[in-house]
């Protein structure tokens, strides 16, 4: 639960309610992990095995595994897909309504398959990885991006201890990022690189990201190189009224 300034006063409770998107997406990722649990327990039907992003070179990954792979999620654990869902249900309503839908959504696939595309160069460079499945990298750049549209919005965190949101996205980063380093993670190299290229579609640092600047420089340069082909002579004559001489 969050709660957002108005004046000298706060508020608790969500601003933005979860969108009719957002419902529909919940009742797919429901839908397909139920698919997945009869599968894998009742009908011995390995289904992760074969939809799950497997490492490249491991003799299990396929083409198809990089589309299947974010809407699977570990079958033996269904506590953490809850969990998922949770922060799914309490981040995304406010994030779409200040994106919009198409760029909530694009947001939210580039975090999804720009982190799958790190993890498995990653895995390439290192042979370190495993099979990776389901929303995090994309719900990690749900939290980061939150905290970067309402930094000062208080979140309860564990549902008990407020903390603003721009605390809760650096968190979000540095956790991550150290459980990575120390080898805790295994699939560290997917979420951070989810991150990373939620951060820089929703927030290019820097100009060098705008096409409009580029095309600024180009017009300057054109320009120079137009001036740079004339020179003025301030010359003086016998004759005051002789103008400068323009080549």
């Amino acid at each position: 639960m969050d709660m957002f300034p108005q004046g000298h006063r706060t508020t608790f409770g969500f601003r933005a309610p979860l969108t009719a998107i957002g419902k529909k997406m919940l009742i797919l990722y429901a839908a397909i992990y139920v698919v997945e649990l009869i599968c894998e327990h009742w009908l011995a039907i390995p289904v992760y095995r074969w939809l799950a992003l497997w490492p490249i070179g491991s003799g299990g990954f396929h083409l198809w595994q990089l589309i299947t792979h974010p809407l699977l999620h570990d079958p033996g654990a269904p506590i953490g897909f809850l969990i998922n869902c949770l922060v799914f249900y309490f981040f995304a309503g406010t994030i779409e309504s200040s994106l919009g839908t198409r760029r909530f959504i694009t947001l939210y696939a580039v975090a999804a398959y720009g982190g799958a595309l790190i993890g498995l160069l990653f895995g390439l460079l290192t042979a370190f990885g495993a099979p990776f499945a389901g929303m995090l990298p994309s719900l990690l750049t749900l939290i980061v991006v939150f905290g970067l549209l309402r930094p000062e919005a208080i979140v309860l965190l564990m549902f008990v201890l407020p903390v603003k949101a721009k605390y809760i996205s650096y968190g979000t980063v540095i956790v991550t990022l150290l459980t990575f380093l120390a080898k805790a993670n295994v699939h560290g190299a997917f979420h951070l690189g989810g991150i990373l290229c939620g951060f820089l579609y929703f927030r290019p640092s820097g100009p060098w990201w705008n096409i409009n600047y580029w095309r600024w420089k180009y017009f300057e340069s054109k320009q120079k190189r137009r001036r740079s082909r004339f020179t003025v002579i301030d010359g003086k004559s016998s004759d005051d009224d002789t103008p400068p001489t323009i080549h």
